[in-house]
């Protein structure tokens, strides 16, 4: 922190995955094993996509630790790429990593990425995430969240990639926000890409992801540092969690040990009040200090109290390995069957940027689709 003239004061931008994960969880870290990864995937081509995000930066170090042959890390933001570039170049700098910064949505682009590329491995990150975002500007989140993802999903198919991983969210479920509708609709994409291509291309699906940018553990950090009122949503609101490092080990053992059909996800089942994550935030940044009132502000458009990791016709299994669950949806044949014709229709409300009747239609095949 630092005095600027006139007496106001600037504080360094906040990372909050400088903050202790299991004290901000209320439980320890599951265990990362990487030896499944390291035997699948070192010595590979790889790509990733949205790689100058929160989760792309930590996979992509991750991944430069399993040694492989050579790591294509794509985004379409520069600023996203050249602080992920300084950021490797501190850890691992000549090594088989390059940066591309091209627009998922731009097919030619990607094509040329991936024939420069020719990777074994994609995971594809690149997505529109936030909520109220994707539920002000539609046309632009169903874009780059649905049609990329099938984009991608037909070139890789067209290449003959072997493995492809996808990362979904737990707001896929019983949708109430577009968001949730394009990553819902965008697993049943990855399931028939799967089918079709007889490929190993495998869905994870998360939950929150403590250390991401933009994050409410972010803004709750940065409002206390300010010393501005912790505004929260509703104190009934809960959420569940997991770790950065968790969250890039469920990427990584999706593509060495996941198989194609329901998503895989952490055993990490437990719900906590967004009230007490923000008390833990303030404990690790203020501790001893007075607790500091809150101030609750609603639902925003396309938010729910809480979140659900099962739709009604889902269960969960055990997993390849301790930790994780599979997914298993009874339906999910009929969804198959049904996704081309919802999708046809989809496309052609897109195309007429007609974001209202978009955002409805797709929330209504999704939730038709669980």
């Amino acid at each position: 922190m630092r005095i600027l003239r006139g007496g106001v004061r600037r504080l360094a931008a906040f990372d909050p995955s400088t903050l202790d994960p299991a004290a901000l969880l209320g439980r320890p870290e599951l265990p990362t094993d990487l030896s499944a990864a390291r035997r699948e995937l070192g010595g590979r081509r790889i790509l990733v996509t949205g790689a100058g995000g929160s989760v792309g930066v930590h996979l992509a170090e991750r991944l430069l630790g399993l040694e492989p042959e050579r790591l294509t890390l794509l985004d379409h933001h520069d600023h996203a790429l050249f602080t992920l570039k300084a950021r490797l170049d501190r850890v691992a700098l000549g090594g088989p990593w390059r940066l591309a910064l091209a627009d998922v949505r731009d097919e030619a682009r990607l094509a040329r990425e991936l024939d420069a590329a020719r990777p074994h491995a994609v995971f594809h990150l690149a997505a529109y995430k936030h909520v109220p975002f994707g539920e002000a500007f539609p046309e632009e989140t169903f874009a780059v969240n649905v049609l990329a993802t099938m984009t991608l999903l037909r070139l890789a198919g067209e290449r003959g990639i072997d493995r492809f991983v996808y990362p979904s969210s737990d707001k896929a479920v019983n949708p109430p926000s577009l968001y949730g509708a394009t990553k819902r609709l965008s697993e049943i994409l990855v399931q028939q890409a799967a089918r079709d291509s007889g490929q190993r291309y495998v869905i994870a699906r998360f939950v929150n992801i403590l250390g991401t940018r933009g994050s409410a553990i972010e803004t709750f950090a940065e409002q206390l540092q300010s010393g501005v009122p912790l505004t929260v949503t509703d104190e009934r609101m809960t959420r569940y969690w997991i770790s950065m490092r968790e969250a890039t080990w469920l990427l990584l053992q999706a593509a060495a040990v996941g198989s194609p059909g329901g998503p895989l996800m952490l055993d990490a089942r437990e719900e906590v009040p967004i009230v007490a994550i923000v008390r833990r935030v303030e404990a690790l940044l203020a501790p001893g200090a007075h607790q500091r009132p809150m101030r609750f502000t609603g639902l925003r458009p396309g938010e729910r109290l809480r979140e659900e990791l099962l739709s009604n016709h889902e269960s969960f299994e055990s997993g390849p390995c301790a930790g994780l669950l599979v997914v298993r949806n009874r339906r999910q044949d009929q969804h198959l069957v049904r996704l081309p014709a919802l999708l046809e229709s989809l496309t052609a409300l897109a195309a007429d940027a007609d974001g209202d009747r978009l955002k409805t239609a797709a929330m209504e095949a999704a939730r038709a689709l669980q």
